[in-house]
Formats: structure tokens, C-alpha cells, sequence
């Protein structure tokens, strides 16, 4: 998992997402105050479809079996 400043994130936007599309890396900007829970993940249209797909189906198979690259 790579992670990233904001401030890098968006000087590294095209490789961030050629990666993530690739499915060669989970990306995850982080606030410089370090608060994880402000954090956002990057994911492909694929992944954010089985996560809906699988909230959708209820809490455990939405929390309990799936599985991202």
C-alpha cells in the first residue's frame, strides 16, 4: 500500500492513478495532521462496484467476504 501526503498525491495523480487502474497498488492519501479517519483510499469503478454490490446484500457479506486487490 502506497500512501501520500495530499500535497504529493496531487504532484503524483497521473502514476496514482495508472496504478490503482492497473491494480498494481492500493493508494491512500492521508491528511498532514495524520488523522487517519480523514483519509481517502483510491479505488477502481470495479472495486467500488463490488463494495456496493456487496453492501447491498447486507452487513456481513459486506464486512465479512469481500476481498480487494
Amino acid at each position: 500500500m502506497k500512501r501520500y501526503s495530499p500535497t504529493a498525491a496531487q504532484q503524483a495523480l497521473m502514476e496514482i492513478l495508472a496504478e490503482v487502474r492497473d491494480g498494481q497498488e492500493t493508494v491512500v492519501v492521508t491528511p498532514m495532521d495524520g488523522h487517519e479517519t480523514d483519509s481517502i483510499v483510491f479505488i477502481t469503478k470495479q472495486d467500488w462496484d463490488v463494495l456496493q454490490a456487496a453492501k447491498a446484500q447486507g452487513p456481513e457479506t459486506y464486512l465479512g467476504e469481500v476481498g480487494l486487490g
